[in-house]
């Protein structure tokens, strides 16, 4: 048995999230903490917008996935989450509410959307065969976007995204394999050439592009690529004038969360022919811990068919009650080690406790 990445032609997307915040300067970020990994980009916003023509964006699109796979019962022995001892990891947390849209941004379709997500959500005790996400191009869903890369071999590809709240006031949370190679290459395994867009439809812009200013990821995946603890990362983006909101977070060891939600952009999944990375779909239910059985598997676990281009999109809690936070971000699923096929709808999450506030705490210190 395998764990399979998700990365393809993914966006994330979000039913029913909350806003994005106003833009802030970016800032060349002071001493990065312990265990913590940053990639500075050194192309100007204008140099990628304009390497981004649409025909590199439909080959991203429609690129083959790099899937890196490790043994499904490969968990360490030890947990060494960014310099902290395994029993004080397990008490590491940090939080934040989500951020409503700027006024003026929010569109009259808001009310509609969150009551047809709500009444779905409450008509069903759980939705694994994703949907469709009702007006996905508009506030508050498109906190949600695709998040399109060079490799550093040159090949271009997309993932998932969301808008995360943060003291820079524009940074979005994402898998780390989706922004590092995770093969032990150090600098040389960064991706480039990011852009994010918000709400992106069937290669509508509703909201605009937005522009890497730099990379964050554990250094546990940047060596090790390790898929069960450290496959998150956030992307500091360069200054916009567009206002959408940003989701909260809630990072620690817990992994067993009633009514979430899971979005993203998916190019295939389980038993699914009719998936095409172009809309913006979710699933709703419980997450639960992937391995009960085994206390150094804290990965989270939800029952959903999204498969690859889904990589890096939200799984968030909260939204039921105005307050979506992101819980973890999807990162992979499990396949036969021999055929490669997957082998049910299980979608999983790195554990988002230490390793993800190690992140999210140096974004808000490079503010």
């Amino acid at each position: 048995m395998k764990l399979k990445l998700l990365t393809t032609t993914a966006a994330c997307t979000a039913v029913l999230l909350a806003g994005l915040v106003a833009p802030a300067s970016a800032a060349v970020p002071a001493a990065t903490p312990s265990g913590v990994g940053v990639d500075i980009e050194t192309k100007s916003p204008e140099e990628v917008l304009a390497y981004w023509t649409p025909e590199r964006m439909k080959r991203a699109l429609a690129a083959p996935e790099r899937l890196p796979s490790v043994p499904a019962g490969n968990v360490k022995s030890e947990r060494a989450f960014a310099g902290t001892s395994a029993a004080e990891a397990e008490h590491v947390t940090a939080s934040a509410d989500a951020v409503q849209p700027a006024a003026g941004a929010a569109s009259s379709t808001l009310s509609t959307v969150s009551s047809t997500v709500s009444a779905q959500a409450a008509a069903a005790a759980d939705i694994a065969v994703a949907q469709d996400v009702p007006a996905s191009t508009s506030i508050p869903n498109v906190v949600v976007g695709k998040l399109f890369y060079t490799e550093p071999d040159g090949s271009a590809g997309a993932c998932s995204a969301s808008v995360i709240v943060s003291d820079t006031a524009n940074t979005i949370w994402t898998a780390a394999h989706c922004v590092h190679l995770g093969d032990g290459s150090g600098d040389a395994g960064w991706f480039s050439n990011f852009q994010f867009i918000p709400g992106y439809k069937d290669g509508q812009e509703p909201w605009g592009v937005w522009v890497a200013d730099r990379e964050y990821a554990p250094t546990e995946w940047l060596e090790e690529g390790d898929s069960e603890e450290s496959d998150m990362a956030a992307v500091v983006l360069s200054p916009s004038d567009t206002y959408i909101g940003a989701l909260g977070y809630q990072f620690g060891s817990v992994t067993d969360y009633d009514e979430a939600f899971t979005v993203g952009y998916p190019g295939e999944g389980y038993n699914r022919t009719d998936m095409d990375g172009e809309q913006m779909m979710y699933c709703f239910g419980n997450t639960e811990d992937a391995s009960s059985l085994n206390p150094l598997d804290d990965r989270l676990k939800m029952d959903c068919d999204m498969g690859k281009g889904a990589s890096g999109g939200p799984m968030f809690i909260g939204a039921l009650s105005s307050n979506p936070q992101i819980v973890g971000a999807n990162s992979h699923y499990e396949s036969d080690a021999t055929t490669d096929e997957r082998l049910d709808d299980d979608l999983f999450s790195s554990t988002h406790d230490a390793n993800a506030v190690a992140v999210i705490n140096a974004v808000n210190d490079s503010a």
